[in-house]
């Protein structure tokens, strides 16, 4: 060692000492080290195999090679210290020739440099939602800011694995426990999950939770898992609304084209497997191109007012999108254009009471025209059939011709 790192290394005012990475002998200690052994009567051991318990010449050399290539950072292991056996967490360092094994936390002595100390304020002070888990003794301890977040007092937060998944919500409990379990059974370094957790006032808080381990054993079992928990409700209510967005049009309500087309070809296979017919029908909501006089406002009532009307009169099993601003796609399942037509004629004859309530939207029934395609004539695929039911449509606008059959 260069004098410079030996003098800061015996003055440093964490315990420490240093192993020779091919033997496993400790060859050097600092005097905070030592000071551990005095208060016991003891005097370090002279290698990795003697001080510690469960250590031979074989496991400090796995050790090794995981601290050198970075899988270890973190160590946990009963030291001997004279006739008592004390556990120790170290935080390792590849050196090269050698390891330096810092001592930041023992169960035994009070360390003022420990950063137990800094955890255990953490798990007091912190304004983030932040837990530590043992996993031999399964013992789970909460900052008070996951106790302000789920709104529960601090010694009613979870003390165990089994505490914490019984607030979990019961759709979300096995994949959390998929996801920790193997993080512990495969040695990962972090983890990430998403899951639903029950607060005290009985509603279900969307969260995410980032695990990290911190503290491993020799043969790199993790001893201590340390981890975050923050609140993604606001996140999961724009995802929702988007993915709402995504698959319903915000003026109408209907289906949008892109989600629609799921429907329809599942709808065609069906037609396809059970040789059943399948109908489909193009709306136009302005054959007369009156909307397109309108003002904006009045031209969107217009519509919603027309497409709210046509969904009402459909069957639950149909299945209704817009596909254009003042176009509608409707899919018939096990319909024929005979049926077909007599459900899109009660659409363009409207009762009287229904009359009223499209006029007083801004919509006219006599603006509807209706192309009309079949399975399998008019095409194979819904491609196809939306082709030829588009065609039906211009050529009813052409011969001013409410419902048109291609």
């Amino acid at each position: 060692m260069s004098t410079p790192f030996e003098q800061a290394f015996k003055h440093m005012p964490t315990p420490a000492f240093i192993i020779e990475s091919n033997t496993g002998k400790l060859i050097s200690y600092n005097r905070n080290f030592e000071i551990l052994f005095e208060h016991l009567n003891a005097a370090p051991a002279a290698s990795w195999e003697t001080l510690c318990d469960d250590a031979s010449s074989q496991s400090w050399h796995l050790l090794n090679q995981k601290v050198k290539s970075g899988s270890i950072e973190r160590c946990e292991s009963l030291i001997r210290v004279g006739d008592k056996l004390i556990n120790m967490q170290l935080e390792l360092q590849d050196l090269g020739d050698s390891v330096l094994a810092c001592v930041y936390n023992t169960d035994h002595m009070d360390l003022s440099a420990a950063e137990n100390t800094l955890l255990k304020y953490a798990l007091t002070e912190s304004s983030a939602g932040l837990w530590i888990w043992e996993t031999e003794s399964d013992l789970v301890s909460c900052s008070k800011s996951i106790a302000t977040l789920l709104n529960y007092p601090l010694d009613k937060t979870p003390r165990s694995t089994a505490d914490w998944h019984k607030i979990v919500h019961p759709d979300d409990v096995k994949k959390l426990a998929t996801v920790v379990n193997e993080h512990v059974a495969l040695n990962q370094d972090y983890y990430e999950v998403e899951y639903r957790i029950l607060t005290g006032d009985q509603r279900y808080l969307w969260v995410k939770e980032r695990g990290r381990s911190y503290t491993k054993g020799p043969d790199g079992s993790i001893k201590k898992v340390i981890g975050f928990m923050v609140d993604i409700s606001h996140q999961k209510a724009l995802e929702e609304h988007l993915r709402n967005q995504a698959t319903f049009d915000e003026l109408t309500g209907l289906l949008t084209r892109s989600a629609a087309l799921t429907h329809f070809k599942k709808q065609l296979g069906l037609a396809k497997r059970q040789y059943t017919p399948l109908t489909m029908a193009k709306i136009n909501l302005d054959a007369n191109d009156r909307l397109s006089q309108l003002s904006m406002e009045a031209r969107n009532i217009a519509i919603q007012t027309s497409a709210r009307y046509i969904y009402k009169k459909i069957r639950e099993a149909d299945v209704l999108a817009r596909v254009e601003p003042d176009k509608l796609l409707l899919l018939l399942p096990n319909t024929s254009v005979r049926d077909a037509k007599t459900l899109l004629n009660h659409i363009i004859n409207p009762t009287e009471e229904e009359k009223s309530t499209l006029l007083e939207g801004n919509s006219e029934p006599m603006d509807f025209c209706i192309g009309i395609a079949a399975f399998p004539e008019d095409g194979e695929t819904i491609e196809e059939l939306a082709l030829s039911a588009n065609q039906a449509v211009e050529d009813g606008q052409a011969k001013c011709k409410q419902i048109v059959v291609n």
